[in-house]
């Protein structure tokens, strides 16, 4: 593999949205992304985290083809990736800050 620490910071990017946007539904959010949201409406939590490491997968396998032939954009492109990762985790963070998401207890759900 030829950008480890790359791919790791990716991949640690992507459950970290995984995660927050599952907090945050949990309390009444919702998806922005309209692919996201249809795959969470279609196949909840399951389909989300398939969804996304799906996407890390096709980064990653991207960046190898890529970078076999020229490193430089290989290195571009998993850069570029880990960037446009880091904004969601990054909104997330904003909202839980915002709207005190982390210490509000999560809602029961009443349904039978």
């Amino acid at each position: 593999m030829r950008y480890q620490n790359g791919y790791a910071w990716l991949l640690l990017l992507s459950a970290a949205d995984v995660m927050f946007t599952w907090h945050i539904l949990r309390r009444g959010g919702e998806e922005l992304n309209p692919v996201a949201r249809l795959v969470i409406d279609t196949w909840d939590l399951p389909g989300a985290i398939a969804f996304k490491f799906a996407l890390v997968l096709f980064v990653i396998v991207s960046c190898e083809i890529v970078g076999r032939k020229r490193d430089r954009w290989g290195r571009g492109l998993i850069a570029t990736a880990i960037g446009i990762a880091a904004v969601p985790v990054a909104w997330s963070l904003v909202l839980f800050w915002t709207h005190g998401l982390l210490t509000r207890p999560v809602p029961v759900n009443s349904d039978p």
